[in-house]
């Protein structure tokens, strides 16, 4: 089955074009004011509205409001004429509100045991918690917990006023103009005087700790964490570079942090893994990390990219949802720029790699779409990898295209000229034209309003008598009339001598490089470069600008020469997958030298995939040496591609980076591909790894997904005793996935196994439901369907419903796979293994030519 064959239409049955509401009145201020009771689960509230009518006079409005038990609504002291109905709280003004006029009116309410918008935090026999409360808006479930108008066209002031138990702490957003016990409660007060959408307000409360930090950028803002008790340490390490980053993201900005203070806060069971409410952002306590962690993961790229969201998403606000590129996308692409200001620019660019496959991965295996689109049933839909990571992509494309001055200076003046405002793409292309006369709208219609992206493949070739190097370049995806070649620019450098050391961090010309410009917009194109003498290294795309699915087929020679010395990490990881493919003996030996030798751990992590796709003797060399690099990304990932090799030497490697490696994440690898050793010790190993608990259950999560791939029925005790609610979030996340996969390979205990599954497809944890609901796909069983069905109609989040609609029509289409096949294409795997052994056995015997 090709990418193509998988790909589905994004917008599922019943989706229709959404456009913003009509707007009667503009809000000016909202006033909450909040007592949550935990042990209840209740909140009880009073949301008072100051808004004014716009050109006509007002009788009645009509906010959003769900599962909210109304009291009463008073205008001026008087009660007004109200009616709640389904998911909208409707107000009869009277008298009606002229046009112009201002004026205020309080909604008192309350809720117990909300479905969404407001998650109380509660301990349980089963599972002991620390009790909290936190509230998550986006995108449309602020109206969970307050009434409001909840788009994010409607941009307000707003205040709070939250009552806890005394000792208890409770942020929301803006100042904290107060803070007051009174009796055996305390008041706390907070005040957002810049203006803000509704799904931007938050509440959290509970027994947080404060963790005061410096003070940070052109206005001195106090900056802030808070963590449940027992974890300050951990949250130190988290949040510790966020002043640095305030300062950083103002330089590139041009526009001071707009608010009164920055606070983080971390709490239990999140549903995202940080939400940016404005000054006040909640993150998932799993990005609090102990020391070994530390070692190989980082807090940064999450508390850099809701920073981000101060300014895009909170300053400025999309206007309607088909817009929200111009919030993920840029703090996406800022997560880059503060990678390239802490970690030097190879890194920037190898988040960018990361990030562009991550999109073309989705594309492939789910749905195509423009970035900006609004087709869809819920909002939340469009929070996927085509907005992230190919938002930051684009981004990056058009630094690349427009060079840092002036793309610093077009960004400089989209935010100057729009903040507190509410943002169109057609803002960003306006500035860019202002700021430096170029005129970039075929560049937005391409990449931002068109779909999909170009499959290109490169070719070489030097003509010694002619002195002319042709460069070919082919767009292998199927085109036609109504989908035709891409048109791209390109660079293209080509050095005559071949750098003695491998420059890290470099973005300009090497010496002696002749960089050209190519102009692509045919299916075949082809290109000739008259040069004195045949060059050393061809470098092709040296900035990784390109949004494309680019390969190589330059040849080992020429392959090897941008491994050995082209500075960008994007091409060196390419030219070591053509590597790889070609696998000559001057491929293995430029492999090995880079395995050895490439200063960039990235480059690395890359490619050994591919090394253990192959499956090849060679290979499997070098990735066991590979175990042993001092970078643990390394090891993580060498320990990942060994899972291709079946025997004995292989699965003692594996056993002994279990036994001895410092990193989690490397033992949790070692773990999954010793499973698909299918090595007799590997059962007995990976259960005992199971009963030992580390960092959110990061190698347990390994051990689990090894026990699923040994195809050993007496695993299968373990793999759902893993799914139990005792056991860590991450690890049953995880479980998810080994169930599924073990469905797959034992027959006989599929029932079982499926019936595991579908407990875990209505698990209360929602990240470990949508796991469930992705893993059901996989198993191709129609029994599932009932569950998928109504989950797709019924769940009460968006990400529920879209997933659960998307698995249950791949099962539909799918043909069910018989775990009896699935073993036998294991055992053709193994057989492949074998033939490539005696393949290079036969080469070594033959003499060089």
């Amino acid at each position: 089955m090709s990418f193509a064959d998988q790909r589905r239409p994004f917008a599922l049955p019943g989706a229709r074009a959404q456009y913003g509401p009509d707007k009667t009145v503009d809000v000016e201020h909202i006033d909450l004011h909040l007592v949550p009771d935990i042990a209840r689960a209740r909140l009880d509230g009073c949301c008072t509205t100051t808004l004014r009518a716009l050109d006509e006079d007002v009788e009645r409005i009509s906010l959003d409001a769900v599962d909210l038990e109304i009291e009463r609504v008073e205008r001026d002291g008087a009660s007004q004429t109200w009616t709640s109905r389904g998911e909208r709280l409707e107000i009869v003004f009277n008298p009606p509100l002229r046009a112009g006029e201002r004026t205020s009116f309080a909604v008192t309410y309350h809720l117990e045991h909300p479905r969404h918008g407001l998650f109380f935090i509660r301990t349980t026999p089963q599972v002991p918690r620390t009790p909290h409360v936190w509230s998550q808006g986006q995108d449309s479930y602020a109206r969970h917990w307050f009434p409001c108008f909840d788009y994010p066209h409607e941009k307000q002031t707003t205040s709070a006023t939250i009552v806890v138990p005394k000792g208890q702490f409770a942020l929301s957003n803006g100042e904290l103009v107060e803070r007051r016990d009174d009796g055996e409660k305390t008041i706390f007060r907070y005040r957002q005087d810049v203006p803000h959408s509704t799904y931007l307000v938050t509440l959290v409360a509970g027994p947080f700790v404060e963790l005061a930090q410096e003070k940070a950028g052109a206005r001195s803002v106090p900056v802030f964490a808070y963590v449940l008790p027992g974890r300050e340490a951990d949250g130190r390490r988290a949040f510790g570079n966020t002043p640095r980053m305030i300062e950083f993201f103002e330089r590139c900005i041009g526009t001071p942090y707009a608010y009164a203070r920055y606070s983080q806060i971390a709490v239990s069971d999140f549903i995202f893994g940080g939400m940016e409410n404005t000054s006040a952002t909640t993150q998932t306590e799993r990005t609090l990390h102990d020391e070994t962690a530390h070692a190989d993961f980082s807090s940064d790229p999450l508390v850099a990219h809701e920073l981000a969201h101060q300014w895009f998403g909170d300053l400025l606000t999309c206007r309607d949802w088909s817009q929200a590129w111009l919030n993920e996308g840029f703090a996406t692409f800022f997560e880059f720029l503060w990678r390239e200001e802490d970690l030097g620019y190879d890194e920037y660019l190898y988040d960018v790699f990361t990030s562009l496959e991550r999109y073309l991965d989705e594309d492939r295996r789910r749905y195509r779409r423009p970035i900006v689109y609004n087709r869809y049933r819920d909002p939340i839909e469009l929070f996927d990898r085509h907005l992230y990571q190919k938002g930051g992509v684009v981004l990056h494309m058009l630094r690349c295209e427009l060079g840092d001055g002036r793309f610093f200076r077009s960004i400089a003046r989209y935010v100057a000229q729009n903040q507190q405002r509410n943002v169109e793409t057609i803002d960003l292309v306006r500035a860019i034209e202002e700021a430096t006369g170029r005129n970039m709208r075929g560049f937005f219609d391409r990449w931002i309003f068109g779909e999909g992206y170009p499959d290109v493949e490169y070719r070489v070739a030097w003509d010694e008598r002619r002195k002319v190097a042709t460069l070919t370049v082919d767009q292998k995806q199927s085109a036609d009339a109504e989908h035709p070649p891409y048109p791209f620019d390109v660079e293209v450098g080509f050095v005559s001598e071949r750098p003695e050391v491998l420059t890290q961090n470099e973005r300009g010309p090497l010496p002696g490089e002749r960089r050209i410009r190519v102009h692509v917009e045919r299916k075949h194109e082809t290109v000739v470069v008259a040069l004195e003498r045949e060059p050393a290294l061809v470098r092709i795309d040296p900035g990784g600008a390109l949004v494309a699915n680019a390969s190589y087929e330059l040849g080992a020679e020429r392959s090897a020469a941008v491994l050995r010395g082209d500075p960008n990490v994007i091409a060196r990881i390419r030219a070591a997958r053509e590597l790889t493919r070609d696998g000559s003996r001057l491929a293995r030996e430029a492999l090995s030298y880079a395995f050895a030798h490439d200063p960039f751990w990235g480059v690395l992590e890359g490619a050994a995939p591919a090394l253990g796709s192959s499956r090849a003797p060679w290979a499997q060399e070098i990735l066991l040496q590979a175990l042993s690099h001092a970078h643990p990304k390394v090891r993580r990932a060498a320990a990942a591609a060994l899972g291709n090799f079946r025997d004995a030497r292989t699965a003692d490697a594996l056993l002994e980076r279990i036994a001895r490696d410092t990193s989690y994440f490397v033992r949790a690898a070692a773990c999954t591909s010793l499973g698909k050793t299918r090595d007799r010790r590997a059962r007995e190993r990976l259960t005992t790894v199971l009963e030992h608990e580390t960092w959110n259950g990061t190698v347990e999560s390994g051990a689990v997904l090894g026990l699923a791939e040994l195809s050993d029925p007496m695993a299968v005790p373990a793999i759902i005793d893993a799914a139990s609610p005792k056991r860590d979030e991450g690890l049953r996340c995880t479980t998810a996935l080994a169930v599924a996969r073990a469905a797959s390979l034992l027959e006989a205990e599929r029932v079982a196994l499926l019936d595991a599954l579908e407990r875990l497809l209505d698990d209360p944890m929602l990240l470990v439901s949508l796991v469930a609901i992705d893993a059901a796909a996989s198993t191709e069983e129609r029994r599932l369907l009932g569950t998928l069905d109504r989950l797709a109609q019924s769940a009460t989040d968006g990400r529920a419903r879209r997933h659960a609609a998307e698995s249950a029509a791949r099962i539909r289409e799918g043909r069910s796979v018989p775990a009896a096949v699935t073993s036998l294409r294991s055992d053709l795997d193994e057989l492949r293994e074998q033939q490539q052994r005696l393949r290079e056995s036969v080469e070594a015997l033959t003499p060089r030519a």
